[in-house]
C-alpha cells in the first residue's frame, strides 16, 4: 500500500513538472494542414515525454496558415518562456517550422522531437538527437559565436533542416539558437530520413551598445528581417497619386 502511494506521488510529481503529453491544445481541424499539425505536434510530445521535457503545450496562436505554439511550466500560459514554435502551414500539408530554444542544454531533445517526429518509423532517438546535439555543443563551447545555414524556403521531395545560433539577439541578454523545417511537397516524400544542409556562415554580429565610433541606425533584429511592399507605385495620373493634404485643390 505504502509502495503504491509512493508511485502516485512520483506520477503527480512528474506530471507537475512536466505537463501532460496529451497537453489540452484549442486545436483547429478546418483544413487538411492543420490535421496534419495536429498529429505531427502529438508525435513531438510523444518523444518530449519519453525524454523528460515538457510537452509543447501552449498554443499562442492558431489560424489556418499560421501556428504559434510553446513549451512552458502551465499549460496554455499567455506568453513564452525560452521555446517558441512557429508553424506556417499551406491548405494541404505543413510548410515550413521554425523552432527557437533559448537554452541550449533543452535544445537537443525539444529539436529532436521534431526531426523524430517526421518518420518514427524508421528514424530512431539516437540519430535524431545527433545533430542537435553537436549544434548544442558548438554553441556552448562558443557561446559568443555566432552561425546561421542559408535557408532554402522553396518546398522540395524530402524534409529540409538548416541551424542557425543568434548571441544577445535583441540586447535583453538572452540568445537564441534556431532549427528550421522546410516540409516536403504533398505526397512527393518517400519517407528516406531529413537532409540537414550544413552550409554555415557567420551570423551578423550583435552590436554590444559601447562602440563610440559607430553613429547609426542599430537594427533590432541584426538586418535578418526584411519586409517586401507588393503594393505597386501608382502611377502619376491615377487617383492614388494625387495629393490629398488639407487644402488642395
Amino acid at each position: 500500500m505504502v509502495r503504491a502511494a509512493a508511485l502516485l506521488l512520483s506520477l503527480i510529481l512528474a506530471l507537475t513538472a512536466f505537463g501532460s503529453a496529451g497537453a489540452e491544445i484549442a486545436w483547429r481541424t478546418d483544413t487538411p494542414a492543420q490535421r496534419t499539425l495536429k498529429e505531427y505536434i502529438t508525435l513531438v510530445n510523444q518523444f518530449l515525454t519519453e525524454q523528460g521535457e515538457r510537452p509543447v503545450n501552449t498554443a499562442f496562436e492558431m489560424y489556418e496558415k499560421l501556428a504559434v505554439f510553446g513549451i512552458t511550466a502551465r499549460d496554455g500560459a499567455e506568453e513564452p518562456e525560452g521555446v517558441e514554435i512557429t508553424v506556417q502551414l499551406l491548405y494541404q500539408t505543413l510548410n515550413n517550422l521554425q523552432l527557437r530554444v533559448s537554452d541550449p542544454t533543452r535544445f537537443p531533445v525539444i529539436a529532436a522531437a521534431f526531426l523524430w517526429a517526421l518518420d518514427p518509423g524508421k528514424t530512431s532517438p539516437k540519430s535524431a538527437l545527433e545533430t542537435p546535439s553537436a549544434k548544442a555543443n558548438r554553441v556552448i563551447r562558443e557561446p559568443q559565436t555566432s552561425f546561421e545555414e542559408t535557408v532554402e524556403e522553396l518546398n522540395g521531395t524530402r524534409p529540409r533542416v538548416y541551424y542557425a545560433y543568434y548571441p544577445n539577439q535583441y540586447r535583453d541578454g538572452v540568445s537564441w539558437l534556431q532549427m528550421t523545417i522546410i516540409f516536403p511537397l504533398e505526397g512527393t516524400w518517400d519517407g528516406s530520413g531529413p537532409v540537414t544542409v550544413s552550409t554555415a556562415t557567420r551570423a551578423p554580429d550583435t552590436y554590444s551598445g559601447n562602440d563610440a565610433n559607430y553613429d547609426g541606425y542599430y537594427s533590432q533584429d541584426d538586418y535578418t528581417h526584411y519586409e517586401v511592399f507588393v503594393t505597386e507605385t501608382p502611377e502619376p495620373d491615377s487617383a492614388a497619386g494625387e495629393d490629398w493634404s488639407i487644402g488642395s485643390p
